[in-house]
């Protein structure tokens, strides 16, 4: 669905209300085969899965290590094993999966048919989002996912089975309930401050930030209803009025706030592979340096390796060699060239995709509210270009190339949402502070240069 498309179907009160699939026109995606998500994640399978995959009979004829248990407890579920890299044990040489070569793609398991789509319920509807860190979603290579909805229709009933009760609309902010019709009217507007490409992302990043905090503060018996409807309109002008071109100041974040935004980064950037927890004390002992080192910010940035679909698409398949050079903090304050009609495309195709699969609040992100996960999603702009000025110092370049800010949005999107640690009341606390101290448009501002 396209942003006006979606617009309208949220003002006209048929989002959420109507039962449906909702997919993103605006994306595409097709596996290219980087084998990144069957070395970068753990996954869960369910009793039946487990009686499937054991009843397949694999011997060591098939390539599966006779030494090694397929399938492993994980508390009280269940899990695929690794391979002495990370890798899953079902994944051949060449990058490819031994059950679905041997059986066909409906006998893996949901977790596996699912990636990279994040299907979730929304009232009577289903949003899809996808997840950017497969490169390929990033890329927007492949087919429109609108070309692959009977698919998307399946696995979505296989992840919201008939008779499933919808949850709550997420609330506005902490202790603000909204109903599923007021949740349109304010998604529209967020999709509408994203859309206005007459001004560059930064600026139409920074009326959302400074509208929704107005809404905010509204009186709790305002946003409901008719009364919701008509306040809208009026906030939205006032963030435009407030922020009418693309002159955007170029205050330093406070030292606090840049404190608060490394730490943020260090958990973005952070990949616990199995192969990671498996490296024993030392391993974990070099983790906690490095957080340190991002709170202090001084000296050199620590060396953090790739993950692995990062590696192979924006650097192997790329043609660019590895560099062991190592960037400063002090180098990474400094203008980059970020703000450009190419990446604020990507940027906004990012946006957009998250805010219409609504994979930034409620259920889908931690229980945040729709304020506080706006936030914390407006944190990745300047947290994936802050990593793209990492990547462009290691090759010897003060200036950002859309594949930096590619490989950086894949690397952090990789948590988003899915890491533990960034659904914390710590990590919660942080975005308020943040909001409070009006660092989050300095922040977006100054490392967008």
């Amino acid at each position: 669905m396209r942003g006006s498309q979606f617009r309208k179907a949220c003002l006209d009160g048929q989002l959420m209300t109507r039962p449906g699939v909702l997919l993103p026109v605006l994306q595409r995606w097709s596996c290219h085969n980087c084998g990144g998500c069957c070395r970068e994640h753990e996954i869960t399978i369910t009793q039946e899965e487990k009686r499937r995959i054991e009843g397949q009979n694999w011997s060591i004829a098939d390539g599966v290590a006779a030494d090694r248990e397929l399938i492993v407890s994980q508390g009280t579920a269940w899990r695929l094993n690794h391979q002495d890299d990370g890798a899953c044990v079902f994944l051949d040489q060449s990058g490819l999966c031994r059950i679905h070569s041997k059986f066909g793609e409906a006998a893996k398991p949901l977790a596996c048919r699912l990636y990279p789509y994040a299907i979730h319920p929304a009232g009577h509807m289903v949003t899809t989002s996808l997840r950017f860190s497969c490169p390929s979603v990033v890329q927007n290579l492949g087919e429109p996912v609108t070309s692959c909805r009977s698919s998307i229709e399946a696995l979505s009933k296989e992840v919201v089975p008939a008779g499933y009760q919808a949850p709550e609309a997420p609330e506005l902010r902490p202790g603000q309930p909204l109903q599923w019709p007021d949740m349109t009217r304010v998604l529209a507007f967020l999709d509408r401050g994203l859309a206005d490409t007459a001004v560059s992302f930064l600026t139409r990043l920074t009326r959302i930030l400074s509208w929704i905090e107005l809404l905010g503060k509204v009186e709790g018996s305002v946003v409901a209803g008719d009364q919701l409807a008509k306040i809208l309109p009026l906030l939205y002008e006032a963030s435009v009025r407030a922020y009418p071109q693309d002159e955007s100041p170029e205050t330093a974040p406070s030292g606090l706030g840049r404190v608060m935004f490394r730490q943020l980064v260090a958990q973005l950037i952070r990949h616990d592979t199995a192969v990671a927890r498996n490296s024993g004390l030392s391993a974990r002992l070099r983790l906690l340096l490095q957080g340190l080192r991002f709170t202090l910010g001084r000296g050199r940035v620590p060396t953090l390796p790739d993950p692995e679909s990062v590696r192979v698409a924006f650097v192997e398949r790329a043609g660019v060699a590895e560099v062991a050079a190592s960037a400063t903090f002090r180098q990474l304050e400094q203008p980059f060239g970020g703000r450009n009609p190419e990446l604020d495309q990507l940027f906004t195709r990012y946006f957009q995709v998250k805010l219409q699969g609504l994979h930034f609040c409620g259920p889908a992100f931690y229980q945040f509210s729709v304020i506080e996960g706006f936030q914390s999603l407006a944190l990745m702009y300047p947290a994936v270009l802050w990593t793209a000025r990492l990547r462009a110092t290691k090759e010897g370049r003060n200036t950002l190339q859309r594949r930096d800010v590619e490989a950086a949005l894949a690397t952090l999107d990789h948590n988003y949402g899915y890491s533990p640690v960034l659904g914390m009341n710590a990590s919660r606390q942080r975005i308020r502070q943040l909001a409070q101290m009006q660092q989050i448009a300095v922040l977006c501002a100054w490392y967008s240069r």
